[in-house]
């Protein structure tokens, strides 16, 4: 076996394991992954003169392991997804793998938890009410204010049954406004690649 079939062989391994770490990827999108870092290789290779087993190790350490890379383009492909999704489950998922490889994804997924956990409650409230009208409301007690339930007998229900059209409303209203400032701020995702590519997700 000549020297350019071992090196061959050996590009084929490093995809081939890559392929394997991108398994949850469609598989469309694992062939633009794989013929993308097999240009690269073939790229640096052909700048750095003729490719020996020393440039070949280099090159693919230059790329990281293929399970240090495959990471990256699977945010990479969540985001995308996230960014035009309308879903609160799937943009979640996409601010939940964009905060393993930035900080301030890890603050837009608190503020996401914080803003569908809001408005998911207000809607659970509110048909909650209909079906137990004297134990869910919109209480005062005790200098303060919840919504839910109370086991203090002086809390005074200030909404009535307007909770229910005003927790729905409200709640679907912060729901919607999350999930638009969530997509808006994936406008701002950048994965950056292993061949050097900085990209918008």
């Amino acid at each position: 076996m000549s020297q350019s079939d071992v090196l061959q062989k050996r590009i084929d391994s490093y995809l081939a394991e890559l392929r394997r770490c991108l398994g949850e990827l469609p598989p469309e999108e694992v062939h633009d992954i794989l013929q993308e870092i097999r240009g690269h290789i073939l790229e640096r290779a052909e700048a750095s003169g003729d490719l020996t087993e020393e440039r070949l190790v280099a090159i693919l350490k230059a790329l990281g392991r293929p399970e240090q890379i495959a990471p990256l383009y699977q945010v990479d492909s969540v985001v995308a997804k996230a960014r035009v999704s309308l879903s609160p489950r799937l943009v979640m998922r996409g601010i939940q793998r964009w905060s393993s490889v930035s900080a301030w994804g890890f603050v837009l997924f608190v503020l996401g938890v914080v803003g569908y956990a809001t408005g998911f409650s207000l809607m659970l409230s509110a048909v909650a009410k209909i079906f137990s009208p004297d134990k869910i409301g919109a209480w005062i007690h005790g200098g303060s204010f919840s919504i839910g339930t109370t086991t203090d007998p002086a809390a005074r229900d200030v909404l009535g049954w307007w909770l229910v059209p005003v927790g729905l409303a409200v709640g679907v209203l912060v729901v919607f406004g999350t999930t638009r400032l969530l997509r808006w701020t994936l406008r701002f995702a950048r994965i950056r690649r292993p061949t050097g590519q900085s990209v918008v997700a």
